[in-house]
């Protein structure tokens, strides 16, 4: 289990791989479902990786959020601006004179 998972608000259970078709399974019980808020036909992302424990594979239900390309908690533009005070006021930036090809006429 990846070391950023509270202990307090998993479950842990012991279940067996299983053989389906060419694939293989894993039955999830429904009180792990429930406290993941997913039921039967839920989209999940699967996830390989190794820890200091070894290796492991890790299940996520499909939430708006999915489009993200790392695993990173969402903070809101409220929540990174908290601490400013300051009103943002739009300025223009001088980036020198046109040279070669960005001449403007």
């Amino acid at each position: 289990m990846p070391a950023d998972v509270r202990k307090e608000h998993s479950h842990s259970v012991r279940t067996s791989l299983k053989e389906w078709g060419t694939s293989r399974a894993v039955r999830i019980p429904k009180p792990i479902c429930e406290q993941a808020g997913i039921s039967a036909g839920s989209e999940l992302t699967m996830q390989s990786g190794q820890d200091d424990r070894g290796a492991f594979i890790m299940l996520r239900p499909v939430s708006r959020d999915a489009h993200r390309a790392v695993d990173v908690p969402y903070i809101s533009m409220d929540e990174v601006f908290a601490g400013h005070k300051e009103s943002y006021v739009p300025c223009e930036a001088d980036w020198g004179h046109d040279v070669g090809a960005e001449v403007v006429e």
